[in-house]
């Protein structure tokens, strides 16, 4: 394979590490990469089984509480851990932009056209490591690699 590059994708961070996460997957399963770049039309469906299965905002974050408080019926002590899941079951796609739909949309859209793009742009591309060796975001709420290095060649 040809040039080694690092994919570099701009746009809101939900969809960038919905793309980063996206990558990997398909480019271990070369079955499901050729099935999308054969068929561009399964490309939504793709982004949506990505947002269900590897998806970019973490399904659930823990905190602690400052005070005493109450929550749902539920007495925390101060100092206490409160996890606040996001989908039913980390099953259901998550809500980014805090839940707002249009924001949602928006990353679907951005991360269908962008995906669509790639497969069709780059016929030829590899992981230029191997999976085990990404890295990733350490902290928060979003999940993603730091760096998607990967070889590529273009006809």
């Amino acid at each position: 394979m040809g040039t080694a590059m690092m994919l570099v994708v701009a746009g809101h961070q939900s969809s960038v590490t919905l793309l980063g996460n996206a990558a990997p997957s398909l480019l271990q399963n070369p079955d499901q990469l050729r099935l999308l770049r054969e068929q561009p039309r399964l490309v939504p469906g793709a982004v949506e089984e990505f947002l269900r299965h590897d998806t970019s905002v973490e399904p659930s974050t823990s905190r602690h509480a400052a005070d005493d408080i109450e929550l749902g019926g539920v007495a925390i002590p101060r100092g206490g851990m409160v996890v606040i899941a996001l989908g039913a079951g980390g099953r259901d796609a998550p809500q980014a932009g805090g839940g707002d739909p249009a924001v949602l949309n928006v990353a679907r859209l951005e991360s269908t056209i962008a995906l669509r793009t790639l497969l069709a742009r780059v016929p030829e591309l590899e992981l230029a490591v191997s999976a085990d060796s990404l890295e990733w975001i350490g902290s928060g709420i979003i999940r993603g690699a730091l760096s998607l290095p990967v070889r590529y060649r273009v006809g």
